[in-house]
């Protein structure tokens, strides 16, 4: 019940995203100057970056080993789920194959995936 309370404060969000910068920060993550939903590590040849939209978060990188154990450690510090390959976001569908990937504003969508 004290979870159900606690999500409608408004200063909620904004707790939120402070522990979750500062998680970020401390595991060598960077915010983006020109989208402050965006955090990147770059380490080596590689990159993981991770965008927050209130709370649902797009993880990806070039490097597969490196996306999975950030998802497990992020599960270990809070209370999340991962959801797979992202299928919708912001309004849009997406449609992933081995080599390509299918992006449509919800409004078509459904037709356009239909035949996809």
């Amino acid at each position: 019940m004290l979870k159900k309370v606690l999500y409608g404060l408004k200063q909620t969000p904004k707790a939120w995203y402070s522990r979750i910068d500062n998680y970020m920060i401390s595991f060598g993550f960077w915010k983006s100057l020109s989208e402050v939903t965006l955090n990147v590590k770059k380490t080596n040849s590689d990159i993981l970056m991770i965008s927050l939209y209130v709370d649902d978060l797009l993880v990806t990188g070039s490097n597969a080993q490196q996306v999975e154990e950030f998802k497990q450690k992020m599960i270990q510090a809070f209370e999340m789920t991962d959801l797979g390959l992202m299928t919708y976001f912001l309004g849009m569908e997406i449609k992933q194959n081995k080599n390509e990937i299918f992006i449509c504003q919800k409004k078509y969508a459904n037709e356009i995936l239909k035949k996809f």
